[in-house]
């Protein structure tokens, strides 16, 4: 048994607990929390750290095989921009730079305190280093093609691709999901979407005002980019509505869904997929929005209306870190009144709920094998963080 102690302990389903102890059995099993009196015997070794000790982050979106663009496109150009100049760069980096970036990427993140992922691929890149891993990957194969007549094609592709990834993947599991809004068509829409079967699905969503322009009248970025991509389609009218109220009915109502990004969703937008989705998440990416739009979404917004927030790290070739803590950070400098509390319920909890693991992870109660992270360099009084705050693995998660 491991008995930890630290200026506060956040449990995440209970209050911060001062002058405590963390019981945690060998194999990373929670015991309880105890009151620091109760160890008063020199018999117990306790384990004391300056700081806050918290379970450890689930990072509900990442794109690791970009890991390779790490500091290769300017920040606040744009989307439009950005997708443009990482098309252009995607041919340049050779295997064995991409397969070092990831297992670099990687290992800082799990040192970091992410103990679980659900990453974006659209290749095999991360394969070599999921059948080595024993981090616990929930693998999105992301598809995408607006041209009909390569839907069958596109999600035969995406089929064999999960299959490798399922067999050869040492954790965690494997689902086909729609890249965003905008950039499926309706063939590929329903094939995604009928082979969902009770599957996770993410799907990119409002990263900018592009989206709206794009299904209000058919006009803007994403039109022109179409346009490029697809020369011989038919150009695309629009709906007249928001981007979900437009795509939804591929989808049943009960379909665990998680939403990416939302830097420009409204109360509208919100609202709609509320009342359509009976298991809705949300996922905020602050530090990708402001690399690459400069805005931030109103996060206040979604806590106002009782959405379920997770929290993840984009890629390295829109972030400088994949850190949950990060992301906290970046939060609570934009909005101080949200609690390091509440904060961290997001980047834990949340998490695990949505990748069906909170039995597990997520939190510190009796039987769960959720980690344990030290967030050092905090103001322990304010339970504040700042710039120079930091978080690392203390014990390993067991799935």
């Amino acid at each position: 048994m491991h008995y930890l102690s630290a200026d506060c302990i956040i449990p995440v389903t209970g209050d911060v607990c001062y002058k405590s102890v963390l019981a945690v059995a060998d194999d990373g099993t929670i015991d309880m929390i105890y009151p620091k009196s109760k160890f008063k015997s020199p018999s117990y070794k306790i384990q004391h750290f300056t700081g806050i000790l918290c379970p450890g982050f689930i990072n509900t979106h990442c794109h690791l095989e970009l890991s390779w663009a790490k500091g290769l496109i300017s920040e606040g150009k744009g989307l439009d921009t950005f997708v443009r100049k990482l098309e252009l760069l995607r041919k340049s980096a050779s295997g064995s730079y991409i397969q070092m970036a990831i297992e670099k990427a990687a290992h800082e993140m799990e040192q970091s305190g992410i103990v679980a992922t659900a990453d974006i691929s659209n290749g095999d890149h991360t394969l070599e280093f999921k059948q080595k891993s024993n981090h616990y990957f929930q693998t999105f194969i992301e598809v995408f093609g607006s041209n009909p007549a390569f839907a069958l094609t596109i999600f035969k592709k995406a089929l064999a691709l999960k299959s490798q990834f399922a067999k050869q993947q040492l954790s965690g599991e494997v689902s086909i999901v729609p890249h965003a809004t905008y950039s499926l068509s309706d063939d590929l829409f329903k094939l995604v979407a009928n082979s969902a079967k009770g599957n996770l699905l993410s799907i990119h969503h409002q990263e900018n005002s592009d989206e709206n322009q794009f299904f209000m009248d058919g006009s803007g970025a994403i039109a022109e980019r179409r346009n490029t991509f697809n020369p011989d389609l038919t150009p695309y009218s629009g709906t007249g509505k928001h981007p979900m109220e437009s795509i939804a009915d591929y989808f049943k109502p009960d379909q665990k869904l998680l939403l990416v990004h939302n830097t420009v969703s409204e109360q509208q937008d919100i609202e709609f997929v509320e009342q359509y989705f009976s298991h809705a998440y949300w996922c905020l990416c602050p530090n990708a929005n402001l690399f690459i739009e400069n805005r931030l979404p109103d996060i206040n917004l979604f806590r106002k209306n009782g959405c379920m927030i997770t929290l993840g790290t984009d890629s390295l070739a829109s972030n400088h870190q994949l850190s949950i803590l990060d992301e906290i950070k970046t939060i609570q400098r934009h909005f101080p009144e949200i609690t390091l509390s509440e904060l961290l319920r997001w980047g834990t909890l949340n998490g695990a709920s949505f990748l069906g693991l909170d039995q597990k992870l997520g939190s510190f109660e009796t039987g769960k094998i959720p980690g344990v992270v030290l967030i050092e360099n905090t103001d322990i009084h304010t339970l504040t963080l700042n710039p120079n705050s930091s978080s690392r693995l203390l014990i390993t998660a067991g799935l």
